[in-house]
């Protein structure tokens, strides 16, 4: 009669726990199932209790979920590979071990993964074998082949030269819930001539382990494959914008030197200055186009960081008027300042908030009619600072606000009027800085945009 045992400790119920895996067994309170194997119903009938397994049985049990785990703890295919070979040896208790990975046309072996031999003793065999003999039979028709014997086997097929000796065979398929993986070899019973029901039992668990663990370590390198590749075309792209930006800024140099001396050398009023202002504008417009367009890679790329400087806010946003003063002229635009009390300093990045403010005043400019104002607004508050740009344009839509934002988008595609590009450079740089961008407006009643940054850097 066996031992039994009123109290299991957890080492016990891990234990326990894996041998119900193998032999199909059930805790007592379930009820015997119909399809219970007959060694798992011996069991259950004790009395509702458990025989506390030899000291054999509990190495082996202790071993193979040692083996589960370690074999999950690897992600690369070929060290899981390694580790199942290795596990089902020493848990099996075989003096070989072999794992066959299908080929694509699942007709035959890819992959030839030992465990038990030495490189040399690999080497001296030459070429690994293709799927021959058992190994073929078991690739054709996957199901567990056991043999005290494989010289003997029907399906044998022989050993190629130097090959170790081997008589007693056990091979059981890979397989998932979809597909067959490949399979899994053991060779020479330690301690008997043959593998009997229990190591069975074993090397199928093990080799649905393992099927899992291929599987999960396929979708991990095609996962980093693919991130690699994603990288590498991101690399390109940015490397290619990165060149039509240089290059394009080298071609527009001359022009925009030239027509900046032309309009301010000839007089107001005069056809020839009317040509260069004009040459001008565009020459202007095409490069603040490419300084967005540029931005905008970089920062979809998260390459944008920002450098923290404590700024004057009269002395920027007055740099930023003063710039955009040529543009409102043409179109004898008002610009106007208003500030609240307590806007001093701000600790930002001065080249980012000013290239926000210059996208913002300049499409209030081209919007703007002949005459009209245009009033940045600043104001200090508990917590942020608010940078409000309001202009007397004809209005943007409602339904097509948060469209604006959006490269390329613009809610009047036939006015001609910028690229799509400086609206959503800002909004992504106002994130960069810690802050947004919103926009209010509707048709008929101008436009106003409010840029809200925090105090200083944001500390996660």
């Amino acid at each position: 009669m066996a031992v039994e045992a009123p109290l299991l400790d957890n080492d016990s119920l891990r234990i326990r726990f894996v041998r119900d895996r193998i032999t199909g067994g059930v805790p007592a309170s379930t009820g015997l199932s119909s399809g219970m194997p007959r060694k798992a119903k011996k069991i259950v009938e004790q009395g509702g209790r458990r025989a506390v397994p030899d000291a054999r049985q509990q190495h082996r049990y202790e071993a193979l979920l040692d083996a589960g785990l370690a074999i999950f703890a690897e992600h690369g295919l070929d060290a899981v590979l390694q580790r199942v070979a290795d596990a089902a040896r020493d848990v099996v208790g075989a003096r070989y071990a072999a794992l066959g990975v299908l080929s694509k046309d699942g007709a035959s072996l890819s992959q030839f993964v030992t465990s038990g031999m030495t490189s040399a003793e690999r080497d001296r065999i030459g070429a690994l074998p293709t799927g021959r003999g058992l190994l073929g039979l078991l690739i054709r028709r996957p199901k567990p082949i056991r043999t005290g014997d494989i010289t003997a086997h029907a399906g044998r097929h022989g050993f190629p030269a130097h090959h170790p000796p081997m008589r007693s065979f056990l091979g059981v398929p890979i397989a998932g819930p979809e597909r067959v993986y490949g399979n899994l070899y053991l060779t020479e019973k330690m301690g008997a001539d043959d593998f009997d029901a229990e190591d069975e039992r074993i090397a199928v668990l093990l080799a649905r382990t393992a099927a899992v663990a291929v599987q999960n370590a396929r979708l991990s390198e095609q996962s980093q494959q693919l991130v690699d590749q994603v990288g590498k075309l991101q690399r390109e792209r940015e490397l290619f914008f990165a060149t039509m930006n240089h290059e394009l800024r080298n071609a527009l140099t001359g022009v925009f030197g030239w027509a900046e001396r032309l309009v301010r050398l000839q007089p107001t009023g005069d056809a020839v200055a009317q040509a260069a202002h004009e040459v001008y504008e565009c020459a202007d417009q095409t490069v603040s186009l490419l300084n967005n367009f540029l931005d905008l890679t970089r920062l979809h790329a998260g390459k944008v960081r920002p450098v923290w400087r404590d700024v004057n806010v009269h002395e920027a946003v007055g740099r930023v008027l003063e710039n955009q003063r040529p543009a409102a002229d043409v179109k004898h635009l008002v610009l106007k300042e208003v500030y609240e009390d307590g806007v001093a300093m701000l600790r930002t990045d001065p080249v980012r908030l000013a290239q926000i403010l210059t996208n913002l005043l300049s499409n209030a400019i081209r919007h703007s009619p002949d005459g009209a104002t245009v009033t940045v607004e600043v104001r200090a508050e508990a917590v942020n600072m608010w940078f409000r740009v309001v202009d007397q344009g004809s209005g943007i839509p409602e339904d097509v606000l948060e469209r604006i934002f959006e490269p390329f988008e613009r809610f009047d595609p036939h006015s001609g009027a910028g690229a799509g590009l400086g609206l959503p450079v800002s909004r992504r740089l106002a994130e960069v800085l810690g802050g947004r961008l919103t926009a209010q407006s509707a048709l008929g009643q101008g436009a106003t945009f409010a840029l809200v940054l925090p105090p200083g850097p944001m500390v996660a």
